[in-house]
């Protein structure tokens, strides 16, 4: 077993509005369906057989006086508001999962509910929390209808502050951090109180999540915050033990982790408040948005030993006091490929492997090699995209996944369709396929604006996707139907393999080496 040294933080490359809410009403002539809200009625649409409702407040503007600041209860509203229309991201930076011209501003604590079209009651919901490496990304730009029609479910997306608007610290702010998943706990206290009136059943949510969506949702299954807001959990791409070791993530870049300490945070808050000029938190609160912004990427991190995280999630799930709900956790099979590309863009020569290795590993690197010979994979690329996925991707998903198995029902996969589209919508390049990108599952889940439609062959895999998943958040157990059976995740270390010629239970210990990792 490989020992795993302990993190160090780095940075990692990924206007203000008015303090009342509530929008513009509508004519009570307007078509569309209302529902009426714990802060006042709200107006959607009706497309394509689902209901629409975009861009609801569940927070006041964390603006201001407000920022920095758990998030606040909405003001209520008169009239019907119009949610029609997708609230504005949170602000971040340009990133190419982000349709261009989206409106960013720091007023953007919203979300999306969409039903099925037909009446129905008690229906159960899915809370989906968007990735993006807790630098970007936004709830509007997934799609749930497949998954609302074909599962007869509700499906919430949201908005939650980034980086350094979301999980700043600063001395002067005590404990304080991680506002980014108090807004995300915030959301889910919004669809306890107010999810009947859409037709969803309160008692019943799944929390959901991809990549830094993963990481959240994994965090608050450890949060005394979160207890009984959900009943279940889907971890896709990400888990509480994902971490990436030096040059991984790039020539001279140390481990990473995504969860330091709240001192660690803290000091890194400081010398950007001195680096701005400012002696305290009410300097920087007067810095606009566009002050800020460029160096929002100092501040990818969630913090521990706080109110809300109290201990380092990975211990909460080696302990084995996270919240015993059902789970659904896996995997793309080549999670690492576009993070080796992106940081290698010219290729690695098998000299440059073996060195890579010798910085990550250490003293084990010859093991690692033998295991991963780079005249086995089509290149030297390959190979490291091969270990660093096992590595600091998929095996860590299979160990906390059997951490969890000892508390509830838990259930493995790795989605493995080397024609899934690319969620930076580039093709890989011939000398590290075939590869399944990080996050290219969510293209089977949701339709994103601006995507090219599935093929027959990725819909027919996606159909199964979204009958396991949405069986899975109607009863907490993925199987049924006429699809293969989906095994526990046990003491055989089973996962099932989604792929388009065939899904099918691996065992993922052998095949991602992973008691080489752990």
């Amino acid at each position: 077993m490989i020992g795993r040294k302990r993190a160090t933080i780095i940075a990692v490359p990924a206007c203000v509005t008015a303090l009342i809410v509530g929008g513009a009403p509508v004519s009570g002539e307007d078509s569309g369906p209302v529902i009426a809200t714990a802060s006042g009625k709200v107006r959607g649409t009706v497309q394509e057989g689902v209901r629409r409702f975009r861009g609801i407040p569940y927070a006041a503007p964390p603006v201001g006086e407000w920022r920095w600041q758990p998030p606040q209860p909405v003001s209520s509203w008169t009239g019907t508001r119009d949610a029609t229309k997708a609230g504005p991201a949170c602000m971040q930076p340009e990133a190419p999962d982000m349709p261009k011209g989206t409106p960013k501003s720091e007023d953007c604590l919203t979300l999306e509910v969409t039903t099925p079209a037909r009446p129905g009651r008690g229906r159960p919901v899915m809370v989906w929390v968007p990735g993006g490496g807790f630098l970007t990304g936004a709830g509007s730009i997934y799609d749930p209808a497949r998954l609302a029609k074909a599962g007869d479910v509700v499906v919430v997306t949201l908005n939650y502050r980034l980086g350094v608007f979301g999980f700043f610290a600063h001395p002067e702010l005590g404990d304080s951090s991680n506002f980014g998943l108090r807004d995300q706990v915030a959301a889910l206290r919004w669809v306890r109180a107010n999810i009947a009136a859409f037709g969803g059943d309160p008692g019943q949510v799944t929390l959901a999540g991809a990549s830094a969506g993963a990481m959240s949702t994994c965090t608050l299954m450890t949060s005394p915050a979160a207890r009984g807001l959900f009943q279940q959990a889907i971890v896709q791409s990400g888990s509480c033990l994902t971490s990436h070791p030096a040059g991984a993530m790039g020539t001279g870049v140390g481990a990473i982790s995504s969860w330091h300490p709240i001192s660690t945070i803290r000091d890194t808050g400081q010398a950007l408040a001195e680096q701005l000029s400012c002696a305290d938190v009410a300097c920087l609160r007067r810095k606009t948005a566009g002050e800020l912004l460029p160096h929002t990427a100092r501040f990818p991190l969630l913090a521990y030993g706080t109110g809300l995280v109290p201990q380092e999630p990975a211990k909460v799930f080696a302990t084995g006091k996270q919240a015993a709900v059902p789970l659904v956790q896996g995997n793309t099979h080549d999670e690492h490929v576009e993070f080796t590309l992106a940081v290698h863009p010219e290729g690695i020569t098998a000299r440059q492997y073996a060195a890579m290795l010798k910085t990550a590993f250490g003293a084990a690197a010859p093991r690692v090699e033998r295991q991963y010979p780079a005249r086995r994979f089509r290149s030297p690329s390959a190979a490291a995209s091969r270990v660093f996925s096992d590595s600091g991707w998929i095996c860590p998903s299979w160990k906390s996944g059997r951490q969890h198995a000892r508390k509830a029902r838990t259930y493995t996969y790795v989605f493995a369709d080397p024609s899934a589209p690319t969620p930076s919508g580039q093709p890989l390049p011939a000398h590290v396929r075939p590869a399944t990108a990080h996050g290219a599952e969510t293209s089977y889940l949701f339709d994103f604006p601006d995507a090219p439609r599935l093929t027959a062959h990725q819909q027919r895999l996606a159909d199964q996707l979204v009958g396991y998943w949405t069986r899975f958040i109607r009863t907490g157990d993925p199987n049924g139907g006429h699809s293969m059976t989906w095994p526990r995740l046990d003491t055989a270390n089973t996962a099932l393999k989604l792929a388009p010629e065939a899904v099918r239970p691996i065992n993922v210990k052998t095949t991602h080496h992973c008691g080489l990792w752990f």
